[in-house]
């Protein structure tokens, strides 16, 4: 849902739209054994989104790279475009990571994002780590941290290093 902001709120197109009324879809992907090692802990009862490690917005994966906020209000047209987009787009973005063998392929040489969430690599290190396959998870590790290292990204190549060491693996 579009927040409600204070009243003399200044809204100015193209930088702080007025999203009041409105309302988005993310979309998302939970793996377990991700949320463990990147959390702490696996999910309750009720998985957020903000959990997933694969996460997109429905209006991204449409095609319209972009996000697509909808009245919040009931409304035959605002409901069938939703589901128009779920069907068009939402469900084959969730097919292409229905599975973990899925999510290996999708990660497996790609480093920056696609979608919001964990960096690929990372993802495939932590699910090859839980398969057994350590010498292919920590392979994933230092090309994670050789890709933040050629990128600048320090601390980015901090976090990469302290993850390994969470799954007794040294970079």
């Amino acid at each position: 849902m579009g927040p409600s902001d204070p009243p003399g709120t200044t809204y100015i197109p193209g930088l702080r739209e007025n999203l009041h009324g409105l309302f988005t879809i993310n979309l998302g992907v939970y793996v377990p054994e991700v949320a463990r090692i990147r959390s702490g802990g696996e999910a309750n009862s009720w998985v957020q989104e903000y959990h997933c490690c694969v996460r997109s917005r429905l209006g991204e994966v449409c095609g319209e790279q972009q996000d697509i906020w909808w009245q919040a209000r009931h409304d035959e047209a605002v409901i069938d475009d939703v589901v128009c987009n779920f069907k068009e787009g939402g469900l084959s973005f969730l097919e292409r990571f229905s599975t973990r063998d899925k999510i290996i392929q999708e990660c497996s040489d790609r480093f920056e994002n696609m979608w919001v969430g964990d960096p690929p690599q990372i993802i495939l290190a932590i699910i090859l780590f839980e398969r057994g396959e350590r010498q292919a998870a920590l392979i994933s590790l230092e090309r994670q941290l050789k890709f933040a290292l050629e990128t600048g990204r320090r601390g980015h190549s901090d976090y990469v290093r302290e993850l390994a060491t969470t799954m007794g693996m040294k970079l």
